[in-house]
């Protein structure tokens, strides 16, 4: 009940006349009659029975019959409100640029192939056929199809699903931002990047980055690990160098793992918080479904600020051949690691044999930028109806 009620109870008995309303309120075995010459705002949905507090000569609530028993959560009309400008804030920025908004599938072949994310699968029934299908991890392998159907500038807003995922960071459902430039390289996704976080920040009313810094990621390896990392660096000798400096590796068994908590542990926590940073060219095995660079590297980044990796971009491998490689590969890890096997897509490899442009391609956490934004650090904030451990 609010605390300057003046009078509260379940409505016994309603008059209006005009735009006069009077009211009959029972409560605690006592009568409080109470007349608004002019009916408060809203007041005209009020019936008999209904449990109300009168707080002001011209404001009355109405109350939850059973306030106690609503589930324990709460609605901030404030981060609601910022969430919605944000979302809005964000569709304008593509759109000036001419960009184009798709909307893919949340029924797909395949969710993605990589090794590390466990997947939701579901079974379509239609009559007689029926299909296993999957919640997507991220739409990438449609709008690549897009892309080689001819779209040049796409991007979208599409809900994501991973499996086992409940953090301050993650939740099973997610929003990911993806766009998309057909012939064009990562110099320009990285350009509209940086763009995008300052048309967040002032349309945001919040301060942005101080800087825009950028490394690869033998450069860091150099300064914080004393180590000179190469494409051709082994499982072995990450092995040693995680032992040399301290890095509790007893839980890794492959060579993306050796590499994932080192970087985790001494690089990754060491990245200046108010900058935008870029770490880029990563050893060939982190290429995923990036393009290597002439001397062997993995021509992706990634990007961080307020010490929360934002987004992924890669120069898209568009080699039909390396790509299934690749995808096979994934699929082998997943299933060492005991993972729910998954298809690959063939409609995407398809598109690859006709022709996929050279073209950049970033994948954005919508939710992970909007935390960045407004110094938040949990993103069940963001939700009404969180998953919880």
């Amino acid at each position: 009940m609010p605390e300057n009620a003046q009078a509260a109870g379940r409505i016994y008995q309603i008059e209006r006349e005009g735009d006069a309303l009077k009211l009959v309120l029972h409560r605690d075995s006592e009568t409080h009659k109470i007349h608004f010459e002019k009916a408060p705002k809203h007041s005209e949905f009020l019936i008999e029975g209904d449990i109300v507090a009168v707080v002001s000569a011209s404001e009355v609530v109405l109350l939850a019959p059973q306030k106690q028993s609503l589930p324990n959560r709460s609605y901030n009309k404030e981060l609601t409100q910022n969430w919605g400008t944000y979302l809005q804030s964000l569709r304008e920025f593509f759109v000036s640029k001419g960009f184009v908004e798709l909307k893919t599938p949340s029924l797909v072949v395949c969710p993605g192939t990589e090794p590390s994310l466990d997947v939701f699968s579901t079974n379509l029934k239609i009559g007689s056929r029926q299909q296993k299908l999957f919640l997507p991890t991220s739409p990438e392998l449609h709008l690549k199809k897009a892309l080689a159907l001819g779209a040049e500038k796409i991007f979208e807003l599409a809900p994501c699903f991973r499996n086992g995922e409940v953090t301050e960071r993650h939740q099973p459902e997610f929003l990911m931002l993806e766009w998309y430039r057909a012939y064009a390289s990562l110099k320009l996704i990285k350009e509209d990047t940086v763009k995008l976080v300052s048309h967040l920040a002032q349309a945001m009313k919040v301060a942005g980055p101080v800087k825009v810094t950028s490394y690869s990621v033998a450069e860091l390896f150099k300064v914080h690990c004393g180590f000179e990392l190469k494409p051709d660096t082994s499982k072995e000798e990450l092995k040693t160098l995680a032992e040399k400096i301290g890095v509790d590796v007893r839980s890794a068994e492959s060579i993306d793992d050796y590499f994932f908590l080192i970087f985790m542990d001494k690089i990754e926590s060491q990245l200046p918080a108010d900058e935008l940073v870029f770490v880029e060219k990563y050893p060939p095995y982190q290429a995923a479904l990036a393009r290597l660079t002439s001397d062997g590297w993995g021509d992706r980044f990634e990007a961080y600020w307020k010490g929360m990796e934002l987004c992924n971009a890669f120069h898209e491998l568009n080699d039909p051949t390396v790509q299934r490689l690749r995808s096979q590969e994934d699929l082998q890890k997943k299933s060492e690691m005991h993972k729910e096997p998954v298809s690959l897509d063939d409609e995407f490899f398809q598109c690859l044999e006709a022709g996929l442009p050279p073209s950049g391609g970033i994948a954005l956490g919508v939710e992970r930028l909007f935390m960045a934004l407004l110094g938040l650090q949990n993103i069940s904030d963001l939700r009404l109806f969180p998953q919880q451990n």
